[in-house]
């Protein structure tokens, strides 16, 4: 009768430890984000009128990755914020596939957008880095 309390008392041990162990674990197919292994910065952004056509927005940074093949890019985010003269721009980071040797390596920056509208600064998001907007003509 001792030896059956053991192996029942061994079952629950192991079905603490298992339950433990399953949530411990992240969802599947979620990758984290390269906090901080990307470093950008010489962001520069101006609205240029020179003819043809409708004006252009033009943003550029250059960003230092900690490898070759990481890929940048600048989108509006959604939603923009409560003043419409500040362009909202979402900095996205994909890291690259596969092993990848370890040298930092410069990708520089774009975001193009016809536009009309009169922006005064653009915010790039989640560096939180505000750069005001020069007018080329």
């Amino acid at each position: 009768m001792a030896a059956a309390k053991k192996t029942s008392a061994k079952k629950a041990t192991s079905k603490k430890t298992s339950a433990k162990k399953g949530s411990a674990k992240k969802a599947p197919g979620k990758k984290a984000a390269p906090v901080g292994l990307v470093e950008c910065g010489k962001w520069t952004a101006f609205h240029d009128h020179q003819p043809p056509g409708p004006a252009t927005l033009r943003v550029t940074g250059v960003c230092v990755a900690p490898t070759p093949g990481y890929r940048i890019r600048l989108v509006a985010a959604v939603p923009q914020g409560f003043n419409p003269k500040i362009l909202l721009l979402q900095k996205i980071v994909t890291p690259p596939k596969g092993i990848r040797p370890q040298v930092r390596t410069k990708v520089e920056v774009r975001y193009t957008k016809r536009t009309s509208f009169e922006y005064t600064h653009v915010t790039i998001l989640p560096d939180g880095k505000t750069i005001k907007v020069k007018d080329v003509f």
